[in-house]
């Protein structure tokens, strides 16, 4: 997998290794292998965190994740917000709150670090649901596929 990974991110991903990346971590394992990887092939990484103060352990993963960036030497950047309210007050599920609220912060965080990318590590099961989810919603032949590289 690491020795096909660079060209997945220059082919598909069309990334420049000499330019930053902002990485999702949740401290996962798929995020943090995703830093690993990342961090052996030399791209340079600011790690972002979001807490959706769902769970009481949420505080300390973030803990976590603080930890692992620090010994590492990477930049850090962290955010929060009340999902279940943001849920109820948008009358959204809790799952369609999180990624919401997940994604403005990180992409509010990619533009005003001009980063080139963000990028989230996701398992085959995430890939999975995806589909379900299109499949659900009555997409169309197009719209029966996984997430994208980009």
């Amino acid at each position: 997998m690491l020795a096909r990974l660079p060209l997945v991110l220059q082919n598909y991903c069309r990334l420049d290794i000499k330019n930053p990346i902002l990485l999702g971590v949740s401290g996962g394992p798929d995020s943090v292998c995703l830093l690993d990887l990342l961090s052996r092939l030399g791209y340079r990484i600011v790690v972002a965190h979001f807490n959706h103060r769902l769970r009481a352990e949420a505080h300390e993963e973030a803990r976590r994740v603080g930890d692992l960036v620090d010994r590492m030497r990477v930049p850090f950047v962290v955010g929060s917000q009340d999902v279940a309210r943001y849920a109820q007050i948008k009358g959204l599920s809790i799952e369609e709150a999180a990624r919401e609220a997940r994604y403005k912060f990180l992409f509010e965080q990619a533009e005003r670090l001009h980063v080139q990318a963000v990028m989230v590590g996701h398992t085959a099961d995430d890939q999975v649901e995806t589909v379900l989810m299109h499949l659900l919603r009555g997409a169309g032949l197009d719209g029966l596929q996984g997430m994208a590289y980009r």
